[in-house]
């Protein structure tokens, strides 16, 4: 059985890592994500937010999300990959996250972006995911440096 990752997950994850997330010294250095039904369903609180690119890209305001996951993502390390990308990019450990439906106007880029798989400048840039740390174990802020 094949399964297709969404791009916009596979973007997602990327962008996350891209923008050095926190880091923990056990956590590989890929996420793997899952799609996620959150309990929190219905009666989830709406957020607006402003997003401020550590990457230069100009800051998005009034972008707005419900606090209802739809992806949560593990850090995995991939091996035996065939063939063998390229390289280049991070290769620093990061940590969960848990990922939010996002709405956002459009911004229109370029932004260039090198990871493993190549180098590339993407344009028409539609922010579709926040991504947001979670707890590494899985309790509630067990360490609050990591957040």
């Amino acid at each position: 059985m094949t399964i297709k990752v969404p791009k916009l997950l596979l973007t997602a994850a990327a962008g996350a890592y891209l923008l050095g997330v926190a880091s923990l010294a056990t956590a590989g250095n890929h996420l793997k994500c899952y799609k996620v039904k959150d309990p929190l369903g219905v009666g989830a609180v709406k957020y607006t937010t402003d997003l401020v690119s550590n990457t230069g890209l100009p800051t998005e305001t009034g972008c707005s999300f419900k606090a209802r996951a739809q992806f949560c993502c593990d850090p995995v390390d991939k091996v035996n990959t065939s063939p063998a990308p390229p390289g280049g990019g991070p290769t620093g450990p990061t940590t969960k996250f848990c990922c939010y439906k996002l709405k956002c106007a459009k911004v229109n880029g370029p932004f260039s972006v090198k990871d493993q798989f190549g180098s590339r400048t993407v344009t028409r840039l539609s922010a579709k995911l926040l991504c947001a740390p979670a707890s590494p174990s899985g309790a509630f802020l067990d360490d609050s440096s990591v957040f």
